[in-house]
């Protein structure tokens, strides 16, 4: 049994003294409900194929991909699918900053705006929705959400200018950290990218989801083992999509380890200009890989440079067909690779490599002594952002009074 399993047979008396009633099943479970979310998808294939295209036939258009914290992280995974299977510039950007600065995000311009949200209850994704609608007279809205009883949805689907696509409830994680919510929003923002060859998709589906079941079952170990360990802070390293996998992983053991681990993020070229600083003897580096030969070159480069000059503490490496050749620069290699099947797209597989940052924060989290469904011990950070008062800014402009916004 490995160790996730072994957590997850425990009675519940001893889950809950541990604080892991909820993290270890959500981060198990997730990738059973990745056909759930494509299917979800492609139900509203019509819908969603004439919001595409109406978007995209208009000048000075774009689409941005919005949501906050880890739901604004979702979009880093999509946005080059995005770029890559639509004729009009894709922005990634948190609700937080449409929320101070909407001058900046609706000049000009009626965007197709798609919100992720987990809950659909923190106070910047609604006000973001209610924002958007003030500075854009035509805006379209994609809702992609966990919780279809959440403040976002239920104001979505009074909009006739809004879809919003609801996830199954099991997504939808109790515990503090997202995990299975983020990696099916990824997969059902894979689905919204592909709704012009959904075939092609639904073929690479059942190699996506063998690939998850692998890592959960082959990575488990091997995590907890340097999990176990004394790094003190960690760095994520991701290319193209792996990028979001990176800035998600990254997030998910500062958080489940309530900021006793610091950690970073960065690309492999883009680490070298300045943040490579933060490398020292006591720094565990996990680098998500890609499969493609182009990229892998610079991402070879780098852990080759990392070696030679004795930096970090432990070396991760995930990807797919890791050979001799980069397998050297590592101390712990995680390869998902199929024998029988090509390697996956780069741009598909963030879901996968994710849930070794969401693994690592649950392991370390153990370690260190935290609740995992609960790491804050001060209350510091909640699983719904609390505390934050939204403000009509088109009031405040023409009167100079702060009017909440409410959804």
């Amino acid at each position: 049994m490995n160790p996730l399993s072994a957590f997850i047979s425990l009675d519940d008396p001893q889950k809950e003294a541990l604080g892991i009633q909820y993290t270890p099943q959500e981060i198990h479970d997730q990738v059973d409900l990745w056909a759930s979310s494509v299917e979800r998808v492609f139900k509203y294939r019509e819908r969603l194929t004439e919001l595409f295209n109406s978007v995209s036939e208009k000048k000075k258009n774009l689409i941005y991909l919005a949501g906050a914290g880890t739901s604004e992280f979702v979009g880093y995974c999509l946005q080059g699918l995005f770029r890559q299977n639509f004729p009009i510039p894709v922005q990634v950007v948190s609700t937080g900053k449409m929320v101070t600065h909407p001058e900046e995000y609706f000049a000009h311009i009626n965007p197709l705006m798609i919100s992720f949200a987990r809950s659909g209850d923190s106070p910047e994704s609604c006000g973001a929705y209610e924002i958007a609608n003030q500075f854009s007279d035509s805006i379209r809205h994609l809702v992609i959400t966990c919780n279809k009883e959440g403040g976002l949805a239920r104001r979505a689907r009074h909009d006739p200018n809004s879809l919003v696509i609801d996830l199954d409830e099991k997504t939808n994680d109790r515990g503090l950290a997202m995990t299975a919510s983020f990696s099916n929003m990824v997969i059902a923002g894979q689905a919204c990218s592909q709704i012009h060859s959904p075939e092609e998709y639904t073929q690479k589906l059942p190699q996506l989801v063998a690939a998850g079941r692998k890592v959960l079952t082959m990575a488990s170990e091997v995590v907890k083992k340097t999990a176990e360990s004394d790094f003190q802070r960690a760095v994520f390293l991701g290319s193209g999509s792996h990028y979001g996998t990176a800035i998600e992983s990254h997030l998910k053991l500062q958080e489940l380890t309530s900021g006793q681990i610091m950690c970073g993020y960065n690309t492999f070229l883009d680490v070298r200009h300045g943040p490579k600083a933060v490398i020292n003897k006591q720094t565990l580096v996990v680098a998500f890989l890609a499969s493609d030969p182009y990229v892998r070159r610079y991402e070879l480069e780098l852990l080759k440079e990392i070696r030679q000059q004795e930096l970090g503490k432990t070396t991760i490496l995930i990807g797919e067909g890791l050979d001799d050749e980069i397998s050297r620069y590592g101390d712990e290699v995680i390869d998902i690779k199929s024998d029988s099947q090509p390697a996956l797209p780069d741009s598909l597989t963030p879901p996968v490599y994710v849930m070794i940052g969401q693994l690592l924060g649950l392991f370390k989290s153990l370690h260190l002594g935290f609740k995992p469904d609960s790491p804050s011990k001060t209350g510091v950070i909640h699983r719904v952002v609390q505390g934050v008062k939204v403000y009509d800014p088109k009031v405040f402009k023409e009167k100079g009074i702060f009017q909440e916004i409410r959804g």
